[in-house]
């Protein structure tokens, strides 16, 4: 008998590994997202040419003498050929579509306040198996992106519809999709099979051109020794922009399409044709204008695709420090009217200054309210804080000693350490008492200079690989 293995992650965070690898995986030949597509993109000419040559044999058949029969293996080879095509654009269909249930299983509860929880679990989750920028970060942050930006994007239009902030004909359908909270399973099915699928798949779907061989030789090149995430000239830019936007639009169309429908009613037949040819349109207009921005609906997924830029960067100079600016360029952009001002509004109301799963450092009070000399650690775990700059925080110290029970709190901006002003009224308890607190809290810290005894922030990754610390959610 085989001894069982403990797996060092709790159960959710197992789950989101598994999600990620479905969708961008480690290592290839287990079935993936990308894998489909790469698939599709390096055999859609060939096997086109090959039905067209077949229909072509049996037309010039037909064309010479329409009486007699056309050979039976001929027309085996078109129908196989067919079928074969469909039923892996099927399995591409459903793969697609099982992971975007999977992510709402994640994501997605009865209740608004448990949704809002949940979706912050994902994502600090998400964040949190990130660990700076060490070896191959660049890589492992695009993995991360399409479900973490999936995710954003479904809060960012519960948000614009409940506010009413962008006026669009499919989107309107949904004013009332907040009833699957009442416990409405009309709304509740309604909302995951024309909105919330539709959406996930856009999100994760947005830059799967990117993965056809011609766009692929402009970021490895010919013998596939450039580094795809370098720097590209402009022109190298627009023509990489030019083909993810084919591509991509080719694939949701032809590689995707239309589900099949399986039964033999009539009426709901064309029903669900109807709606699946209604949610694919709008699916396709989403990701369309994301690129073109002629109408404003593709900012649902540009906002997040930006602030993803920037919290999941894999650019060479990333930095945990910069994280917060993900939050700023948002917010510029709307006040700039680059973007939709309300839609970057309501972005920003929902993430605030600091990421999901940002290691915030802070100045703890004692029972009076004042503030002690010394810092503790926490991490951020709520969405939507009433003030951006003031995170709802999990607890992950007290008394300078690493715990997995803290409780949740609202780390005021006058206590947040990642504000210098704050780190000066602990650089004036003298260098002694400094090097002694960091030492408590990191045995293996070098004995750097005073300002760099008082971080501005931590890295949690280390703390949450412990399964013991992956439940930074539960209610307190």
């Amino acid at each position: 008998m085989n001894k069982k293995v403990d797996n060092p992650d709790s159960l959710y965070t197992q789950n989101v590994k598994s999600l990620i690898d479905k969708v961008h995986p480690q290592e290839a030949g287990y079935g993936s997202v990308l894998e489909d597509a790469r698939h599709f993109f390096s055999l859609q000419e060939e096997t086109a040419k090959y039905i067209r040559d077949i229909e072509s044999q049996i037309a010039r058949l037909k064309a010479r003498d329409s009486d007699k029969a056309i050979p039976v293996d001929l027309q085996k080879k078109l129908k196989r050929a067919k079928a074969r095509s469909e039923e892996e654009r099927q399995a591409r269909i459903t793969r697609i579509t099982s992971i975007a249930k999977d992510l709402l299983a994640l994501c997605e509860a009865d209740s608004y306040e448990e949704t809002q929880l949940l979706s912050a679990k994902f994502l600090g989750t998400v964040m949190l198996l990130t660990r700076g920028a060490q070896r191959n970060f660049a890589r492992h942050h695009q993995r991360l992106k399409p479900l973490y930006k999936a995710v954003l994007t479904l809060r960012l239009v519960d948000r614009i519809i409940r506010e009413d902030a962008i006026s669009h004909p499919y989107l309107s359908l949904y004013r009332d999709s907040a009833n699957r909270f009442q416990n409405n399973d009309y709304w509740r099915r309604k909302w995951e099979e024309e909105l919330a699928i539709p959406l996930i798949s856009a999100a994760i779907l947005q830059d799967i051109g990117l993965q056809h061989p011609e766009a692929q030789l402009v970021l490895l090149g010919e013998e596939k020794d450039k580094d795809e995430f370098r720097l590209l000239d402009a022109d190298d830019r627009k023509k990489l922009l030019r083909l993810n936007y084919t591509h991509t639009m080719n694939y949701l169309k032809n590689g995707l399409g239309m589900p099949a429908y399986v039964g033999n009613d009539r009426e709901e037949r064309h029903r669900y044709n109807k709606m699946h040819e209604a949610a694919n349109q709008f699916r396709e207009k989403l990701v369309q204008d994301a690129f073109l921005s002629k109408t404003g609906l593709g900012e649902i997924l540009k906002v997040p695709q930006v602030y993803c830029s920037v919290v999941l960067s894999t650019k060479s100079d990333y930095s945990r420090q910069e994280l917060p600016k993900g939050y700023l360029l948002v917010e510029q952009l709307g006040k700039k009217g680059a973007v939709n001002k309300k839609v970057a509004d309501a972005f920003t109301q929902i993430v605030g200054y600091f990421p999901q799963g940002f290691g915030v450092t802070f100045i703890p009070v004692n029972e009076q309210g004042y503030e002690k000399e010394q810092f503790e650690f926490a991490i951020v775990s709520r969405l939507n804080p009433t003030h951006p700059a003031e995170p709802v925080c999990r607890v992950a110290s007290r008394n300078l000693t690493y715990i997995c029970s803290g409780s949740d709190e609202v780390v005021s901006r006058t206590r947040n350490l990642y504000f210098p002003a704050n780190r000066k009224k602990l650089i004036k308890m003298g260098r002694d008492r400094l090097q002694q607190i960091i030492r408590q809290l990191n045995p293996n810290a070098a004995p750097n200079a005073v300002d760099d005894l008082v971080p501005g922030f931590w890295e949690p990754s280390d703390y949450f690989s412990d399964k013991k610390n992956q439940n930074m959610w539960n209610k307190t």
